[in-house]
């Protein structure tokens, strides 16, 4: 472990020590996948407990657009995405016409699904021609639905949506670009995106 620390050090230290890059008045835009979707591990968590059922998860995955307005703050919007759904199948007995008992099994899911679009700020406190670092964050509208759906005869499928309609983020970001305008950023934090994401940049 310890032969892995100097190096990273040394790597961080080269990243960081560029020379400075002017961004007043660029644009950058982000797009990223994350992992970390809260409810996506309480999906996951209940079908690891039941054999007959499935796990189906997208996201959170989206888009950031982000202003400089000076070389430090940038304000922007952030759109995301991210769905998790769990599919199993259920058995119903019923009494024929000869009251003889008659199984059937119907196909059933629970969905839910989150779409956010916040407004950022972002503050960089490393800035190079290679790497840029800040703090994010945000807050906006964000929609979580939940829908039951079952092929059983005449069910129908409820819907409901969030009683408090917000997303939020707070974390930090980074960026690292290895040609003038196109890059990869991370970002870790709490609220949309997940815990962790990742994906590629661009700066205009």
């Amino acid at each position: 472990m310890k032969k892995l620390v100097l190096p990273l050090l040394v790597v961080i230290a080269t990243m960081i020590s560029g020379k400075s890059q002017a961004q007043e008045g660029r644009i950058i835009v982000d797009g990223y996948y994350g992992y970390g979707s809260l409810y996506n591990a309480i999906f996951k968590a209940i079908v690891s407990t039941d054999e007959s059922s499935t796990f189906k998860g997208l996201g959170p995955f989206g888009f950031r657009g982000e202003y400089m307005i000076s070389d430090k703050v940038g304000f922007g919007l952030d759109l995301a995405y991210s769905s998790a759904k769990i599919e199993y199948s259920e058995t119903t007995t019923e009494w024929d016409e000869n009251f003889n008992t008659v199984s059937t099994t119907y196909d059933a899911s629970l969905k839910t699904a989150k779409v956010g679009a916040m407004v950022t700020f972002n503050y960089h406190f490393v800035n190079s021609d290679k790497f840029d670092s800040y703090f994010i964050f945000g807050l906006g509208y964000g929609n979580r639905s939940f829908t039951a759906e079952s092929d059983y005869a005449g069910y129908v499928s409820p819907t409901y949506n969030s009683t408090f309609p917000v997303a939020s983020r707070l974390g930090v970001g980074m960026r690292y670009f290895f040609t003038e305008n196109i890059g990869l950023n991370l970002g870790l934090g709490l609220g949309q995106g997940g815990l962790l994401n990742a994906g590629v940049s661009a700066r205009f």
